[in-house]
Formats: structure tokens, sequence, C-alpha cells
């Protein structure tokens, strides 16, 4: 996903967690050379492949985390 947005994703680390009872135990931080975005997954939700409506929903928050790592200028605050 990221190399299709012209994203080069430095570093990739997923943390599975270790306290399965927590709402949202595993993380996955995205980093280029000067963003990183983590997202956090519920467990049943990377555990229910068969779920079509669970499957579009990791899909779409990994097309968010890519987005959030897009470089953008500011925009500008004022117009004349």
């Amino acid at each position: 996903m990221g190399r299709e947005n012209g994203i080069e994703i430095s570093k990739c680390v997923w943390d599975l967690g270790k306290d399965f009872s927590l709402q949202h135990a595993h993380q996955l931080e995205l980093s280029t050379e000067t963003k990183t975005v983590r997202l956090y997954f519920p467990d049943v939700e990377l555990t229910s492949t068969d779920s079509g409506s669970r499957t579009r929903r990791t899909e779409e928050r990994l097309r968010s985390a890519i987005a959030q790592l897009l470089s953008r200028p500011p925009a500008a605050t004022y117009a004349f």
C-alpha cells in the first residue's frame, strides 16, 4: 500500500501484545524518515478472518495510516 502512494516505510514494528484482555492488545507502528503512525487492533479483529466487514475495517485502517504518512506542505491559513 505504501509504495503505491510513493511512501517508503523505513520501519515497521508489530507488537502482538501480552495481555489479550485489553481492548486493543495489538499495536502496529509504521515509520518513514519524518513521520510515525501507530495503529491499535483488538484481538477479535485479527482472529476473525472469515468476517468480510472486519477485513474491510482492517484494510481501511491501514489505508488511513498510509495517508497520514504522506508528506504534505502546510495549507495556507489566509488568502489575499
